[in-house]
């Protein structure tokens, strides 16, 4: 042996002990903290090298909602159990009360969602409300909160109907001849329309004009080809390597359409002195005037900004800020819209009785107001919130809400501390898909939300907005739109079942918001 050794030339041997040394290297950095739950006591799921324990999610085999429903109900009783994003040790959260400490109680130390994204590889993800982290998103949500009061959304509520009413034609068209369509796709043409209106003032008209770049770009945002998801997962699972190289999740294309865009209608907007009611022109004047007036006739006029900031800097608010949450909006308005709607009509076509107590609402409503849609005869359709409400329950855009620890805590009640930077995972479809919380949990069922304590009594467990500070800001603009689309449908038409209709759904794993794998494919016919 030594003398095969001997015979090895003095070059390889040098590298193949680089090469040792290297994988060594890797080896250590991808398991330095695999010990982490072992020590601290906490049954913790087993993780190989660079994937940690989340192998088939991180090779897009299966989405994250499933791997956290197993690991739920494998481990009912605990209030939590260890397991690790790549290299990163995670807590997976069952327990209510310990849910309730990270959401509100305890935010303080939790106050950061943990995507971290490079500003200069991606600055429309990196700087938007959802991703910014620590004071930089205290400031930028409490400068953003007037933007969404009930006020601003009633005064945005006819360009919604406008949009509505202009589907409307196509739903006719295609009720005609008792067609065939995807949902998701086809409510994406809606609410790009109505996001389109709202935020950045363009009518976009995406039925007529599927070509329209708008749309293009915007499918865009939300459809990924393998590179970008491989680059969320590394994004993801894997922060440290995507900020080292730079890694973004938009490509630059839809980045630099998006940054011309906003600063196209604002510098049109300047120039012809136009005036729009709508979030561009809040954005505006939060970038012009450093803060957004609320109305004195709005519901929320008890809302003020948080006026606490401990920024001994100036608030910041530029062109790329303004692309970036108007990007932001328009993505979650459409994609998490267009999710709970299609599966909410998936389930009306499965149970035509609870669709057809949603149209006799609507009739009853109507009627009350003349056959107008207004905000306030919307608001009134208690029966269409609690199927949105249901459809959120049993299919929650976002499965697994992630908080990072952002500073040193023990869980009360325990010896278990978590060290800065350690996440923790709250696996909300679990949660709401669990027979002790909502009984038969299978069965859709909107009057589970009749109860006027439900959301009361559920409150950290049914979270499909998430909860406390870090709660979606654009919730109410989310169910405003929702509602107007459901109306929309069931006004006029009955939502069926098709030969293509797959049920129950299985989900795409290469999506992060969760998504039938074969689409939602429905039949719609005019009413009788």
């Amino acid at each position: 042996m030594l003398g095969l050794l001997s015979a090895i030339p003095f070059g390889i041997k040098v590298t193949l002990s680089l090469l040792a040394a290297i994988i060594l290297l890797l080896y250590k950095f991808f398991t330095k903290h695999f010990d982490y739950w072992r020590k601290q006591g906490v049954k913790f799921i087993k993780p190989v090298p660079v994937f940690g324990s989340v192998a088939s999610s991180f090779l897009l085999k299966e989405h994250p909602l499933e791997f956290a429903q197993r690991w739920y109900k494998e481990n009912e009783g605990l209030p939590f159990i260890g397991y690790f994003q790549g290299r990163t040790p995670t807590l997976m959260a069952f327990d209510p009360d310990l849910i309730k400490q990270v959401f509100v109680k305890d935010f303080s130390h939790f106050v950061d969602h943990g995507f971290i994204i490079s500003e200069e590889a991606d600055p429309l993800q990196a700087l938007n409300l959802f991703n910014l982290q620590g004071l930089r998103w205290k400031e930028m949500r409490a400068k953003l909160v007037p933007t969404f009061t009930s006020g601003k959304i009633k005064g945005m509520f006819p360009l919604m109907v406008e949009c509505s009413e202009q589907f409307d034609e196509h739903l006719q068209e295609m009720a005609d001849r008792n067609g065939t369509f995807e949902a998701k796709d086809l409510l994406g043409c809606l609410f790009t329309d109505i996001i389109g209106s709202c935020i950045f003032g363009i009518n976009c008209n995406t039925i007529k004009e599927p070509d329209n770049q708008f749309r293009v770009m915007g499918k865009r945002l939300i459809e990924l080809n393998l590179l970008q998801a491989i680059r969320i997962v590394l994004v993801v699972f894997l922060p440290e390597v995507a900020m080292k190289f730079k890694i973004g999740v938009l490509d630059k294309e839809v980045t630099m359409f998006f940054e011309k865009l906003t600063k196209d209608i604002v510098d049109q907007r300047k120039k012809t002195k136009t005036v729009r009611k709508d979030f561009m022109q809040l954005l505006i004047e939060l970038k012009e005037k450093g803060s957004v007036a609320i109305d004195d006739d709005d519901e929320d006029k008890h809302l003020k900004e948080e006026d606490d900031h401990q920024s001994k800097e100036p608030f910041r608010f530029d062109d790329i800020d303004l692309a970036a949450q108007a990007t932001i909006f328009f993505l979650a308005g459409f994609e998490t819209s267009s999710t709970v709607m299609s599966f909410a009509l998936l389930e009306l076509a499965v149970n035509p009785d609870i669709q057809r107590k949603a149209q006799l609402e609507i009739d009853e409503q109507l009627i009350q107001c003349g056959g107008k849609i207004t905000y306030e005869s919307l608001k009134e359709m208690e029966y269409l919130e609690w199927i949105l409400q249901e459809s959120m329950r049993k299919y929650p855009p976002v499965a697994v809400h992630n908080r990072v620890c952002t500073k040193k805590y023990t869980i009360p009640d325990t010896n278990v501390t978590l060290e800065k930077g350690i996440i923790v995972a709250i696996p909300n479809h679990a949660l709401q898909n669990d027979p002790k919380f909502f009984p038969n949990p299978d069965r859709f069922d909107p009057e589970r939300f009749s109860e006027d304590d439900m959301l009361r009594k559920n409150q950290y467990i049914y979270s499909p907005f998430g909860e406390g500070p870090r709660q979606c800001i654009g919730n109410r603009f989310a169910m405003v739109q929702s509602k107007l689309a459901l109306l929309t449908f069931l006004r006029k038409y009955t939502i069926s079942t098709c030969e293509k209709t797959q049920f129950p759904v299985q989900f795409d794993a290469t999506q992060f918001i969760i998504t039938a794998k074969a689409g939602v494919w429905l039949k719609i016919q005019k009413r009788e």
